[in-house]
């Protein structure tokens, strides 16, 4: 028997077992919630954030998102895709025009509609779709959110993320405060999945639990998130692939979607087996998949926002491993790794692009200062955000620089104006934070909460930075 046939039997007694709990603590699942709800349309908005051919997991998700909705009967004009498009034809792809989310998979490129891709993939084309403001559409297909009070929508994003914000491909960031102020929309059911590190932070202490949506993240709000089929592991990707394929939850509710009936799964039974597959993938746990808003909707049958679909047999990719510690920015990151987080996925990606050049070569060189950009560039965010946090607060006080001081349950901040603030004040004086850097948004929200003014954070960061730093 294959490593994929015994996980899932061992995620099937799993859900059965935690299914039981459930219902002898809740009672027997009303009808209602077991049949498919309403005649309203079914909508989606797909986002990979992030772009770049060592990002190449965030669009495969994606991709194979818009082929489950697919499968699962949802049509072409209800479903919209936004990402950058430069995976499947760059020179870097060993398999030109496709893109696999699984070691040997198959392509899911194919049929993708490209709504929104290359300078289209905007911030300004995000918050359109999500209003359904096709008036403020720059370029692009022109589709938006168009749903009726009867319908359900269905949000996924995978992408890179911190404290309080997940990235876009143009380099713009969402914050959760504006991100959930733009879901006053029409519909009758929302679902929102979000792959990214920290992603528990767009909806802790946020969203209200009376409203019609439901969310689940990839990680919680502390916590990293973690790609998957990556070189060096069990089942890595074929040879001549140097990136990760995929990201650890989005496979995992990707896979169950396949794999189950959607007719007679709800969203409860693809939460936990997404939650075992995600948190036990070796000796230690990795990340916390995290649920949010209505907790009653978890209970809708799956296909009442993805669709049905005859379930497919589970190939044999599955595997658990877990990754070495996060390793510090001046660190060469060790290949040697099965799981790694999304901040490491990148370095992983440089050190491999720089081992497979040919010695003496310009690729080779090429690659080594790409991955020295990348080491320096960490380096500078370590430095200039520990030396600004000693001029506001003083040496002592750094231990408590990057720790989360609120109760579980509140908010990253209250002051959503100031975090905004303070990360525009840093890069305005001392360069973009890398997507490693922006781990310190923890530190920004201290600093936030700790009533410093603008005026201070430019005192501090003046002296800091004196030469900005920006992503190579």
């Amino acid at each position: 028997m294959d490593r994929r046939m015994r996980f899932w039997d061992v995620a099937l007694i799993v859900m059965v077992c935690m299914s039981v709990t459930v219902t002898k603590s809740n009672g027997a699942r009303p009808l209602n919630n077991q049949l498919q709800e309403g005649t309203g349309v079914k909508w989606a908005f797909l986002v990979a954030g992030s772009r770049g051919y060592g990002n190449y997991r965030h669009q495969a998700d994606v991709c194979h998102a818009y082929q489950v909705l697919k499968s699962g009967g949802l049509k072409d004009e209800n479903i919209i895709v936004m990402m950058y498009d430069d995976i499947a034809d760059s020179i870097e792809n060993p398999i030109p025009g496709a893109i696999i989310n699984q070691p040997d998979g198959p392509d899911v490129f194919q049929g993708v509609p490209l709504d929104y891709t290359g300078p289209d993939a905007n911030i300004n084309n995000f918050y359109a779709v999500l209003r359904g403001y096709k008036s403020g559409l720059i370029g692009g297909s022109g589709k938006v959110l168009s749903s009726k009070p009867e319908d359900t929508v269905f949000i996924y994003i995978a992408s890179h993320g911190n404290k309080g914000f997940i990235g876009l491909p143009d380099d713009n960031v969402v914050y959760a405060d504006q991100f959930l102020e733009a879901l006053k929309i029409n519909y009758k059911k929302m679902v929102i999945y979000i792959e990214s590190c920290n992603s528990g932070s767009m909806f802790e202490g946020l969203l209200r639990d009376d409203l019609n949506i439901y969310a689940t993240t990839s990680a919680r709000a502390d916590e990293n998130s973690h790609a998957f089929y990556c070189p060096g592991g069990i089942m890595p990707p074929p040879p001549y692939y140097n990136v990760c394929l995929g990201d650890l939850y989005s496979i995992s509710w990707l896979e169950f979607s396949e794999y189950y009936d959607r007719a007679n799964k709800t969203l409860h039974d693809q939460y936990d087996v997404t939650w075992f597959r995600t948190l036990f993938t070796g000796e230690e746990y990795m990340s916390h998949v995290m649920p949010y808003g209505n907790m009653t909707m978890n209970e809708d049958l799956l296909e009442t926002y993805l669709g049905r679909a005859k379930p497919a047999r589970a190939n044999d990719n599955y595997h658990f491993n877990r990754t070495t510690t996060h390793e510090h920015s001046n660190k060469r990151f060790n290949t040697t790794t099965r799981l790694v987080s999304q901040q490491d996925a990148h370095l992983l990606y440089l050190n491999l692009k720089l081992e497979k050049a040919p010695d003496g070569s310009m690729d080779k060189s090429k690659a080594q200062i790409e991955l020295d950009d990348e080491i320096s560039h960490r380096k500078h965010d370590d430095q200039s955000v520990y030396l600004i946090w000693k001029l506001l607060f003083g040496e002592d006080t750094t231990s408590t620089m990057m720790a989360n001081l609120r109760s579980v349950g509140q908010p990253l901040v209250d002051d959503w104006d100031c975090l905004r603030m303070l990360k525009n004040t840093y890069e305005h004086h001392c360069g973009v934070l890398s997507h490693y850097g922006w781990k310190y948004m923890q530190a920004f929200a201290n600093m936030c909460n700790n009533g410093i003014s603008k005026k201070q954070m430019i005192a501090a960061a003046s002296q800091a930075c004196h030469v900005k730093n920006d992503v190579p």
